[in-house]
């Protein structure tokens, strides 16, 4: 019992996460899921998809231009003279035309109808899950599916007419390459995805999209730093691009989110934080600060995994505040918006 509670705190974790990176915690279609049981993560995808195609469908699937060849009776678009003189010698009367066809049998709906049956396939749904996303797809008859494992991710593009889509795919994402593992001992734990940086950035985005919702009275953003360079700086010098950078009067934290790798290293047979993630956030901060007057401190927040210990330090070098913390995603949700809060009083 105590292994499926823990699941449950996680599975519901990633939910939150989800919420707040992909800013639907208030859209009325999620309400209910705030509250829902899980029985494991598929179960949480199924039921976001099934809600998901269903808002969709409300308020109509994506539509695009599909270029179709066709011979026909009647002419359609434009006539293909060397079709037609083709069929002429077959002593035929159609007309090969090309036009562009306005379909739902776009690359998006194919990916959310292929990934949304994988689920209805999947034997930790429970059935009456499956046969509600299963009724879901109904409305995607006309649409065609690919090839799980050659989905084009990189292919998807969103736009503001399109931008529901985006929870989606991630969605499609998650159920194709799994963003959950289970452990040795049978726990559910977060895991990376095959890709790293999937789970990185649903963390980052996850805690920048926090403090926009809930500290509106802090200036919260994914800050560019000027560099501060001279004219004659050479073009090939990184963009300055924090994370999350929070603002209030004089007071700026940045933040640097970590959701990957080793928090200490060991050098000498001792153990260091990392040098290249300190020297970041350490350039971050001395950039940002340079002739501004503003008191400016630098936080590298790391997601908490069972390999590493909880950290919380805070110390005091070359006139600035840093702090080296974790987040501890596996605990109840409550419990991870406390630890989020306490990090924005830093500039209040």
């Amino acid at each position: 019992m105590s292994n499926l509670a823990e699941d449950n705190v996680v599975v519901r974790n990633v939910y939150y996460m989800m919420a707040y990176a992909f800013r639907t915690l208030d859209v009325d279609d999620f309400e209910r899921l705030k509250t829902e049981p899980f029985d494991n993560l598929a179960d949480l995808l199924a039921a976001i998809l099934t809600i998901g195609i269903s808002s969709q469908r409300r308020r109509g699937f994506e539509h695009d231009y599909n270029a179709r060849e066709e011979d026909l009776l009647g002419v359609r678009g434009r006539i293909d003279i060397r079709g037609t003189a083709r069929l002429r010698a077959q002593d035929r009367l159609d007309v090969a035309c090309e036009y562009d066809e306005f379909t739902e049998d776009t690359y998006k709906n194919r990916v959310l109808k292929t990934c949304a049956g994988l689920l209805v396939r999947d034997a930790e749904v429970p059935d009456s899950r499956r046969r509600e996303l299963k009724r879901s797809l109904i409305s995607m008859r006309d649409v065609g599916e690919v090839d799980p494992s050659r989905i084009e991710w990189a292919r998807l593009r969103y736009h503001r007419n399109n931008g529901s889509y985006r929870l989606l795919m991630n969605v499609c994402y998650m159920v194709v390459q799994s963003l959950i593992l289970t452990t040795d001992e049978g726990k559910t734990s977060l895991a990376s995805f095959t890709s790293g940086q999937r789970l990185h950035a649903l963390y980052e985005a996850f805690v920048l999209e926090y403090f926009r919702k809930e500290h509106p009275e802090l200036g919260v953003s994914a800050k560019v730093i000027d560099r501060k360079a001279s004219e004659d700086a050479p073009a090939f010098l990184p963009q300055l691009c924090t994370d999350i950078t929070l603002e209030r009067g004089n007071r700026m934290l940045i933040i640097d989110a970590k959701c990957y790798g080793r928090i200490l290293g060991t050098h000498h047979d001792k153990e260091i934080l990392s040098p290249a993630n300190l020297n970041q956030i350490q350039s971050y901060v001395m950039h940002a600060a340079y002739g501004t007057g503003l008191n400016v401190q630098g936080m590298l927040l790391y997601a908490l995994t069972e390999s590493e210990d909880a950290r919380y330090e805070s110390w005091e070098e070359i006139g600035h505040t840093w702090h080296c913390r974790t987040l501890d995603l596996g605990c109840e949700f409550k419990d991870i918006a406390a630890q989020l809060d306490e990090i924005a009083q830093l500039v209040a």
